[in-house]
């Protein structure tokens, strides 16, 4: 039988106290008693140790039926802090975020990536600017978390593969060079994944495809996002779907990057917000492409679906531009071509909020955080 000393106990009622509160988020010395069935002296000593640590505060009071309102007490969302970045080619996306995962600042520049040392440099103070705005200090910041488009080695310091982007072999140590936090690269697909999963924590088997600029992917097998052997699992992008087709930027012909991103979508120039107000407009030229691309993405979803018999959510920029009938559409589309029909959608959309990536990118040392208490 497991022992548990005097010390283990006090961890445990420490934290148990501080997760009560931060999942009421505003609740009184009773209440944490009576739900959590510890002792109104021992639920004092830990309120009294978080309020010191600087993780808790009063916060107004609650009402009560018998006697006085009694104090409420809050976690301190922005006792620590976690940094999400998006790196695209012409583009960088930094997001501050607090406890509960919220926004604190976000900010969209036109920093062009290299491999310069001045592009690390301006990166850095880009990234210390928006700490300073929201008056984020060193000691509350857990970390900074890199979304980059492709694989990154299982302990989140090197590109593996990075043809996007032509970073293969990129080092953290890049980026940890300007900054005083630590640093964590990750795959793109890998940080809306997270996302969606901080947002349905019970969500346990499920494929996540992000129709973005590039497509992208990842398999969520109970309740984690899975990497495999060699870092791989998910690149859905590079199947076949069409063989001798169309060339990927990864040399290959056929992969479902040239047929179900965004890129492959939309013509030079043009961008989701104007193609798709032509297809509801019913556009001819405009609504055809948009049946071979559900026709297309159909393909490959079924071929997925035939691998992972689970939910298949939706997210990356096409994502919020889909409606209702586009889902039915699709699925009808999957149905006509799969071997085992039935009848509940198995399609859903992800997490519809701005900036997926570079969210994606701060929760997990937000979760790790959390799990540490």
């Amino acid at each position: 039988m497991e022992k548990f000393s005097l010390t283990d106990i006090r961890k445990k009622n420490y934290s148990d106290v501080y997760h009560f509160i931060y999942r009421e988020k505003r609740s009184s010395k009773q209440q944490i008693a009576t739900a959590l069935q510890m002792s109104l002296p021992t639920v004092t000593q830990h309120l009294t140790a978080l309020n010191d640590a600087g993780l808790i505060e009063k916060n107004g009071l609650i009402s009560s039926n018998i006697g006085r309102k009694a104090a409420a007490y809050m976690i301190k969302p922005t006792a620590k802090a976690a940094v999400g970045v998006e790196i695209l080619t012409k583009q960088v996306t930094i997001v501050v975020l607090d406890l509960y995962g919220q926004v604190i600042t976000r900010t969209k520049l036109p920093i062009a990536f290299t491999q310069e040392e001045a592009y690390f440099d301006l990166l850095a103070k880009s990234i210390q600017g928006q700490l300073d705005a929201c008056h984020i200090q060193p000691e509350q910041v857990l970390g900074v978390g890199f979304g980059l488009q492709g694989l990154v080695s299982e302990d989140g310091c090197e590109m593996l593969y990075g043809k996007i982007l032509d970073c293969t072999g990129l080092h953290v140590d890049r980026f940890q060079a300007h900054l005083a936090y630590p640093c964590r690269l990750i795959h793109d697909s890998e940080c809306a994944a997270a996302l969606e999963l901080w947002h349905s924590p019970d969500l346990t088997d499920a494929l996540y495809l992000s129709l973005g600029s590039h497509f992208g992917g990842a398999v969520i097998s109970d309740g984690q996002i899975k990497t495999g052997r060699t870092g791989r699992t998910g690149t859905f992008e590079h199947m076949t779907l069409i063989d001798g087709g169309k060339t990927c930027y990864c040399g290959k012909q056929g992969c479902v990057e040239c047929y179900c991103s965004a890129s492959a979508l939309l013509e030079e120039d043009e961008t989701l917000e104007q193609f798709f107000e032509a297809v509801r407009q019913n556009n001819r030229t405009h609504t055809a492409r948009w049946t071979e691309y559900l026709n297309f993405l159909a393909m490959a979803l079924n071929n997925l679906h035939m691998v992972l018999d689970s939910w298949i959510i939706l997210g990356g920029h096409i994502a919020p531009f889909l409606t209702d009938t586009d889902l039915e559409q699709l699925f009808s589309l999957i149905q006509e071509r799969t071997a085992f029909p039935e009848n509940e959608n198995f399609l859903r959309l992800g997490v519809q909020e701005k900036d997926v990536v570079a969210i994606g990118a701060a929760i997990p040392f937000v979760q790790e955080y959390l799990s540490s208490i």
